[in-house]
């Protein structure tokens, strides 16, 4: 029988780093829409945004591979949902 998504614990770490990821894309999400804004008014500097969402994708990625590599090394997931160190 499978577990449920929300039946799945995770150990303190791994959920902190999954919460880093979330906010991470949280902020990536939200300089592309201020990007798309800008656009649609017609805003001349609208490339401003360029190097501010450049550095939020790397947050993000350095966030995702944070989070998959304790997963990896810690065993810790839905497959397995423990909380061994």
């Amino acid at each position: 029988m499978e577990k449920a998504l929300t039946d799945v614990t995770y150990c303190r770490e791994a959920q902190d780093l999954m919460e880093a990821l979330s906010e991470s894309i949280r902020d990536l999400v939200r300089l592309h829409e201020e990007q798309f804004q800008a656009v649609v008014v017609g805003d001349p500097d609208s490339q401003r945004f360029d190097d501010l969402i450049h550095l939020a994708g790397e947050r993000k990625n350095s966030a995702k591979y944070a989070y998959l590599h304790h997963l990896e090394i810690h065993r810790c997931s839905r497959l397995h949902g423990t909380d061994q160190k």
